[in-house]
């Protein structure tokens, strides 16, 4: 129990065609020969297998997730599903690399307030900026930079979801 919070990656055309029904895509031959690695058979019944891979995942970090639904989910905190734009990692990524920079200083307090605030919530972790808010940090800047470094932004997309 408590605040969970994924970061996954799909296909944009599978991502397209998500809703649509299996039947229909085998139809089209095209679209079933691109698709097909997304779909798996089982007995005479088809399936989307899986779209998304999830590529970083975050326990209690509340000052993460109060970033991404400020910054990408228009301060809707919904445990819905949102596409997180290239830009915006990149942005994530500086942002976490100013806070964790200022981790020795007097001022490194005001400085993580300012730039990322942690936030309470119904189990999502501790508000204080210690030693589990710089591992926080720490992660996520391990996370983006191999989501940078490994997806294809032309073909793939990055998604964000909570669960609390």
């Amino acid at each position: 129990m408590g605040l969970d919070m994924y970061l996954e990656k799909c296909n944009i055309r599978a991502w397209e065609y998500r809703h649509m029904d299996i039947d229909d895509i085998k139809n089209d031959n095209k679209l079933y020969a691109e698709l097909s690695p997304y779909i798996v058979k089982r007995g005479k019944y088809m399936s989307w297998e899986s779209l998304f891979t999830e590529v970083g995942y975050w326990r209690k970090a509340n000052a993460i997730h109060k970033w991404f639904v400020e910054n990408v989910q228009d301060g809707v905190d919904d445990c819905e599903m949102y596409i997180v734009e290239k830009e915006e990692l990149e942005t994530l990524l500086d942002v976490c690399k100013t806070v964790l920079d200022a981790q020795h200083k007097d001022e490194f307090e005001s400085i993580a307030m300012q730039w990322l605030p942690t936030q309470s919530g119904f189990f999502f972790g501790g508000t204080d900026y210690d030693n589990w808010y710089i591992a926080d940090l720490e992660d996520t800047i391990n996370i983006i930079e191999k989501v940078l470094a490994e997806t294809d932004f032309d073909n793939e997309i990055i998604t964000y979801q909570s669960s609390w």
